[in-house]
């Protein structure tokens, strides 16, 4: 078995491990066979890691049946994390910085030694740094990367320590009693000290209960907290209407709406620092026939834990090259074009991450935030607060920001101002809504941003194939003739759905990502420039430095990933 150690700080970085033998285990078990073993293999490039856990996820076999193999391949223990009571002071004697870099997180302390739990036990250059940073003797152990990238976010940054924060305010006292909140009962429990912590302590709280929202509705005398927890207990609060209000308005402010107002449907976006972890909630508040309704919704508890890399995006090696080499200059514009729900925000936040490995100054400006990135400046447009794509624009250019993400570059005034930006060396990702490369250049031309671009991608999402249940079966002579050059004796394949309890018997599982790649050469850049008819552009666009969705959907259709029916619906260039 083979591992390497990554060298980059920041996210929790997984390793590439190759191990043959955790295979043959699978296959004298009758998991799965040789065949289907390759082609998981190629699918994850070789990594065994990303092979175990798409089949822990895939249900093909028990969680602890394939770990206990994995291990048994090693030679070394396995800890189920997600069943693991981890000593807090333990987990402290690895940095944060060091647990995310070598995929490795403290569990408990058993004498002078420290059992710590990695996905690369059996790394003996791992096992001496992890020693000397803890101080003394370590028994490593072996667990899942996103087990590990789980318990990382909860016992450096997660839940934890905002439940050991909230715990220190006066106000968790009064939730735990589940009394009405009056002045009377803040009185007593903290006096005003209390009130002005109440907006505080109630987000707080419904974050140690893994709340998704917060609805505040006022009634003719009182108001009403309802905190909403998935598949959990309901929990609601009676509180004085003088509260209430008051409480209203701390929250208004925060989201960066005028708190006097109450005519019509406000937005805006409140973040609440705690110890190592800000909690991001939307602001919506609405009249009612008693007073406001306002609305808190927590986006995922663990904001950063869905960001893919681009390496994981299932891009096509010629249109994840074309992406990467632009990424690493300096400055450029890269339009990523899409209809709506296609996964622009997934590609665009996959690129600022790899833009952020080399420069430092990142920022966002985005109709909706999906998550938050780690390391990257992201502001949310709030135009009943004020806050405005140009305004936020402006400040960046005053800034000098390395990067800039606009979220839509159909705004009005902004893509003559994301031009100004990119000619002045600015790097600009921005989105449009498009249906290929050739209709969001044509849009772009238009709108008079096109003078810096470098690149535009499109995504399309499309049913993937279940990864469980299906099978291959050979193309006819005539259908490989009409898509490929051939000497008629090499055998294509392609692969269906066959329908299985894991996938509702649809045969697809999910959605995966289809792309078109668009170069911007200098002939066409010189064509925009001179203000060239859209129609002349597109002419002149070189077939060359165009990779189509057909090509891209033919190529995953041959990797087992969709199939042909799902590829011939989407919109041709």
């Amino acid at each position: 078995m083979t591992n390497s150690s990554p060298a980059h700080q920041g996210a929790t970085q997984r390793p590439k491990i190759s191990n043959p033998e955790f295979f043959k285990l699978v296959e004298s078990e009758g998991i799965i066979d040789k065949g289907f073993i390759g082609d998981l293999l190629e699918e994850f490039d070789n990594n065994a890691l990303d092979v175990l856990a798409t089949m822990i996820q895939s249900g093909i076999a028990p969680k602890r049946k394939l770990c206990q193999l994995w291990c048994d391949s090693i030679g070394i223990a396995h800890v189920d994390l997600e069943k693991t009571l981890f000593q807090r002071d333990v987990v402290q004697k690895v940095p944060e910085r060091i647990a995310r870099m070598y995929c490795a997180i403290p569990v408990y302390q058993m004498g002078n030694t420290v059992t710590i739990a990695t996905a690369t036990p059996n790394n003996k250059d791992i096992e001496k740094i992890l020693r000397d940073v803890a101080g003394g003797p370590v028994s490593l152990v072996f667990a899942l990367p996103q087990d590990i990238e789980t318990s990382i976010e909860k016992e450096y940054t997660g839940g934890s320590a905002v439940y050991e924060f909230f715990k220190k305010l006066a106000t968790s006292r009064l939730f735990k009693s589940q009394i009405k909140i009056t002045k009377a009962t803040l009185a007593d429990a903290g006096g005003d000290e209390m009130i002005k912590q109440l907006h505080v302590g109630i987000i707080l709280y419904a974050v140690t209960k893994s709340a998704s929202e917060i609805r505040m509705t006022a009634k003719p005398e009182k108001a009403r907290i309802d905190i909403t927890v998935p598949h959990g207990d309901k929990i609601h609060f009676i509180v004085e209407k003088s509260i209430f209000d008051n409480l209203v308005k701390r929250l208004a402010s925060l989201a960066g709406v005028d708190p006097e107002t109450a005519d019509g449907v406000r937005y805006g976006r409140i973040l609440v620092p705690t110890p190592g972890k800000k909690i991001d909630l939307k602001f919506e508040s609405r009249p009612g026939d008693h007073g406001q309704t306002v609305v808190l919704q927590l986006t995922a508890p663990r904001p950063f834990h869905n960001i893919r890399s681009l390496d994981r995006l299932y891009l096509s090696n010629s249109i994840l090259s074309g992406i990467a080499g632009c990424l690493k200059q300096a400055g450029g514009h890269i339009l990523i074009a899409g209809p709506s729900k296609s996964g622009k925000s997934t590609l665009a936040y996959a690129m600022l991450m790899e833009r952020a490995k080399r420069f430092k100054k990142n920022m966002t400006i985005e109709q909706s935030i999906k998550y938050l990135l780690p390391g990257i400046e992201q502001f949310q447009v709030n135009p009943e607060a004020g806050i405005s794509a140009e305004g936020l624009l402006t400040s960046a250019l005053n800034q000098k920001i390395d990067t800039l993400y606009v979220q839509s570059i159909e705004t009005p005034e902004v893509p003559e101002t994301i031009s100004k930006a990119a000619d002045s060396g600015h790097f600009v990702i921005s989105g449009i809504k498009a249906d290929n490369t050739l209709d969001a250049l044509e849009k772009i031309v238009r709108l008079g941003a096109g003078n810096s671009l470098t690149v535009i991608v499109c995504q399309h999402r499309v049913a993937r194939l279940c990864d469980i249940c299906k099978v291959k079966y050979p193309l006819k002579p005539e259908h490989i003739r009409a898509m490929f050059e051939t000497n008629g004796e090499t055998a294509v394949h392609a692969w269906r759905g066959n329908g299985c309890p894991y996938c509702n018997d649809s045969g697809f599982s999910g959605l995966i990502g289809i792309h078109e790649l668009l170069l911007i050469d200098d002939p066409v850049r010189e064509m925009i420039i001179n203000k060239s008819s859209p129609g002349d552009i597109r002419s002149a666009v070189s077939p060359e430095h165009h990779f189509t969705m057909h090509y891209d959907g033919i190529k995953k259709v041959l990797r087992g990933l969709t199939t042909f029916d799902e590829i011939h619906r989407l919109p041709i260039s």
